[in-house]
């Protein structure tokens, strides 16, 4: 034992003073410092993200709306900084989602579901937003407009990265010329030095989205890069997928266990699993009593005129059942 740990109990109340010392943090205050950990560790590559961020996002919602993706991505100088405008012509977001879509880190619609889809954990766009308020100091600008709606919804807001809360600056009602769909307008600290790689990212969007139009307006382009539609089709909808069994852990198979509406285990087998029928979760069934409660016993006692070892044979015949 050192000198310093044999003293640390010599004053009174010294846990109570450290533990003062601890609190809570927020995901946004720990993102708020860790933000190369998203993608926005410069300049060249932040820009890049919050561009593939808000591009998935338009992509998603006008997917899920049935509706073919129209998306506009507009960058421009603005002084010290980069602004960043993108446009889709989705089905738009309500009033009372919209602050936190964009201004709550892991808020989303898709991580609970077991389906393939570009994001799923509510990251990305907000992400974007608060690399925007640290390095320009400038709140994100939200115009939505919900298909059916006479008028769009105008929004400033920031994240508290205290509460993870967005807090809003701006909010009224105001004109748009599209039906329907959603702005966004980030003002940014970056540069063009991965003008290659954000083309790269457009270009390659487009490709693996024959049914999207994209349209992407830069300083450094004397006209628009512009990717018209090659088809008309959207993509099939993904189905949940449910897990193998192989692939779940054991604390979330509790977790699954709890939550079922199931009424016996192998109906809870059959129906949270995939590639599990009756005859196989039976077969669980099977293997699980076998292990806890061992095999029937199948040999006879002996007789009282046998000259047999029944320690011996009890022995053998509970050998090897766990």
């Amino acid at each position: 034992m050192t000198s310093f740990q044999s003293t640390i109990g010599d004053e009174e109340g010294i846990a109570e003073e450290l533990a003062e010392g601890q609190r809570e943090i927020s995901i946004a205050e720990f993102f708020e410092k860790n933000k190369h950990m998203l993608g926005f560790d410069s300049g060249a590559r932040g820009l890049v993200t919050a561009v593939k961020e808000a591009v998935d996002n338009a992509l998603d919602a006008t997917e899920e709306a049935g509706v073919l993706p129209d998306i506009y991505i507009e960058i421009e100088e603005v002084g010290d900084y980069y602004r960043l405008v993108i446009e889709d012509n989705g089905p738009g977001i309500t009033k009372e989602q919209l602050p936190k879509v964009f201004g709550k880190l892991l808020y989303g619609s898709r991580f609970h579901a077991r389906e393939q889809s570009r994001g799923q954990q509510g990251i990305g766009i907000s992400a974007a937003v608060l690399y925007s308020q640290l390095t320009s100091g400038q709140p994100a600008k939200i115009t939505s407009r919900p298909k059916g709606q006479s008028r769009a919804q105008y929004f400033e807001l920031i994240i508290d990265t205290d509460t993870n809360e967005p807090e809003i600056r701006a909010d009224e009602e105001t004109t748009w010329d599209r039906p329907h769909g959603t702005r966004i307008e980030l003002e940014m600290e970056a540069n063009m030095r991965a003008r290659g790689q954000l083309h790269d990212y457009v270009k390659h969007t487009a490709v693996v989205n024959p049914h999207a139009r994209i349209e992407l307006r830069e300083p450094g382009l004397d006209e628009p890069m512009k990717f018209e539609r090659a088809t008309d089709d959207l993509p099939a909808e993904t189905e949940e997928i449910r897990p193998h069994p192989h692939g779940v852990e054991l604390g979330a198979l509790i977790k699954m266990l709890a939550a079922t509406e199931s009424y016996s285990v192998s109906g809870f087998l059959q129906e949270e699993f995939t590639r599990v029928g009756k005859k196989t979760a039976d077969g669980v069934i099977d293997n699980f009593r076998d292990v806890y409660y061992g095999r029937e016993l199948a040999w006879s006692p002996p007789r009282a005129h046998d000259d047999r070892d029944v320690e011996r044979a009890v022995a053998d015949a509970v050998a090897n059942k766990g």
